[in-house]
């Protein structure tokens, strides 16, 4: 299971060289000895997911069953962030079509989405570990004959060289992101962060992630242009407000789902 994740991320990398990945919880209305309509749901989602946004779609779904009389399936799925660059659109248009489909529920999880850039390690270490989450073993003991873990296939662009991981670490993108990363911290070395902004190391080793904070002054140090207005202690003025609207048509009913989003803006120059 973890193989097919992390070859999964070559291949739509090798499409791709930004990747949005994001996560959602699905529970059907009745218990399901196969994976029948988990299949022809997955089928006609990434049927509709490609129209929609122009893009080719991966998922992976793992099929788990604790204590419940009903399974429950992790539903992943992978598309091009440049189509797609956030999950609430996305997420409940998998909503509204699962409750069609089946009849079921979703449950939405935590940070649901990434981004993942071909070649940079530090994006695809973070991804890579959130999907395994999927292929871990325990919860599948009662699937029975029904597979624990569902995907689809997707061929490798014809540029892709299966011989080496540059999908996956790039040795030049890790080397100026170092590079970047110790010019910063010696420019900070006068200043050092109060002892409460100071994030712990992660219990699981590898998968170290910077807190958004530091992330956020990483990345506006390394950048020509100015944005420190992101950082900036005061309110800024005249905020602007949009609304959004998605509807998702039921073709059977004709029913129209109204998806709507309100977003904040902040007035800034680049």
């Amino acid at each position: 299971m973890v193989n097919t994740i992390i070859s999964d991320y070559e291949i739509i990398l090798s499409h791709y060289s930004r990747v949005f990945v994001t996560r959602i919880e699905l529970h059907p209305n009745t218990y399901s000895a196969d994976n029948k309509v988990i299949r022809q749901f997955l089928k006609q989602l990434t049927s509709f997911l490609s129209d929609e946004y122009q893009s080719k779609v991966i998922y992976h779904c793992a099929r788990e069953q604790e204590t419940s009389e009903r399974e429950h399936y992790h539903l992943e799925l992978m598309l091009s962030a440049h189509k797609v660059n956030y999950s609430d659109r996305i997420l409940s248009l998998v909503k509204a079509m699962w409750e069609m489909h089946a009849n079921g529920t979703v449950a939405f999880v935590d940070n649901p989405y990434c981004i993942a850039h071909r070649g940079n390690k530090a994006s695809l270490k973070h991804a890579i570990y959130r999907s395994s989450y999927l292929a871990k073993e325990h919860t599948k003991e009662l699937n029975g004959k029904a597979k624990g873990f569902l995907s689809n296939k997707l061929p490798a662009a014809k540029t892709f060289d299966p011989t080496n991981d540059l999908m996956l670490v790039d040795p030049y993108i890790t080397l100026e992101r170092n590079r970047r990363k110790q010019a910063f911290k010696l420019a900070q070395s006068n200043t050092p962060q109060p002892r409460s902004q100071i994030s712990k190391p992660s219990k699981y080793g590898w998968f170290n992630t910077l807190s958004h904070a530091q992330q956020l002054k990483e990345c506006i140090a390394s950048r020509t242009t100015s944005l420190n207005h992101l950082t900036d202690r005061f309110p800024i003025q005249n905020r602007q407000t949009y609304r959004y609207k998605n509807a998702l048509i039921n073709e059977l009913s004709q029913d129209v789902i109204t998806i709507k989003f309100n977003c904040d803006h902040s007035s800034s120059t680049s």
